[in-house]
């Protein structure tokens, strides 16, 4: 008898983790909403051997489509500036142009995690992702003494690559880096055809010749991802398990356990 109820014993103790498991599987990703920020660099025409770096903050929403694939759309205030008199090549700094520029930058990318990424599962807490697709870049405000045609808009080409941490619950942290590619010369005010003549000078100066402008961001953030949790009662741990005192059930029609035991003796 001892035997049999060792036996039932060990065979419920193991039962009950693959139980618990089941229970955190039935927790579905639906999406993420984030807040970032860092730092903007640019690197174009002025002032080509630096890059120059500002200030910027974003937001992004995610809408999760399996384990591991998700469309995000993403926003960011973006920062870019740039001064000749900072480079360290010499026909940069007899140029002398300089450039600052504050936008809007909005863009869809496609999100793919490299790991399978669990909310409050220590074995899948962390994943790299890598992010791609299109976006729009809108400048709002800038100066400079360039005097040449202005870019107040352009399409743009992000290519982003990140890192994930599952803190908690549905709490994350995490870094990214994103490089856009744009369909402009004139970020910076001054492209690869325009010529520049210092007042009181008569050398005539251009640009680098670099081809369209280029900029990226660097950011830290914290974003909070949009669980559904299946199941009638999801925060009850199924290892607690009735006993003789438990509390009345309603699908018992009110009676508790100790009232159904002693039940059983009553005459029929």
């Amino acid at each position: 008898m001892r035997k049999i109820q060792l036996l039932l014993f060990i065979t419920i103790s193991c039962c009950t983790p693959q139980l618990y498991a089941q229970h955190i599987s039935l927790v579905e990703n639906k999406g993420e909403i984030g807040l970032m920020g860092g730092a903007s660099f640019y690197k174009g025409d002025i002032a080509s051997d630096i890059f120059f770096y500002k200030p910027n903050v974003g937001v992004f929403y995610k809408k999760q489509l399996n384990d591991y694939v998700g469309v995000r759309l993403n926003y960011e205030y973006i920062s870019l500036g740039a001064n000749d008199l900072q480079s360290n090549n010499f026909y940069d700094f007899k140029r002398g142009l300089n450039f600052t520029r504050v936008s809007h930058d909005v863009s869809v990318m496609g999100e793919f995690y490299f790991l399978k990424f669990i909310n409050g599962n220590k074995q899948y807490r962390f994943t790299p992702y890598v992010g791609f697709g299109i976006g729009a870049w809108k400048s709002i405000s800038g100066s400079t003494n360039i005097d040449t045609p202005k870019t107040q808009r352009t399409i743009l080409f992000p290519l982003n690559l990140g890192f994930k941490y599952n803190v908690g619950g549905s709490w994350n942290i995490f870094t990214e880096v994103t490089y856009r590619f744009t369909n402009s010369d004139k970020i910076d005010y001054f492209s690869d055809i325009n010529y520049h003549i210092p007042k009181g000078a008569a050398t005539i100066f251009q640009a680098s010749t670099s081809g369209y402008d280029q900029y990226f961001s660097t950011k830290l953030g914290v974003s909070y991802n949009l669980l559904t949790v299946y199941g009638l009662n999801p925060r009850k741990d199924p290892r607690k398990r009735d006993n003789l005192f438990s509390r009345p059930e309603k699908n018992q029609g009110g009676k508790s356990l100790i009232s159904r035991f002693f039940g059983l003796f009553k005459r029929k």
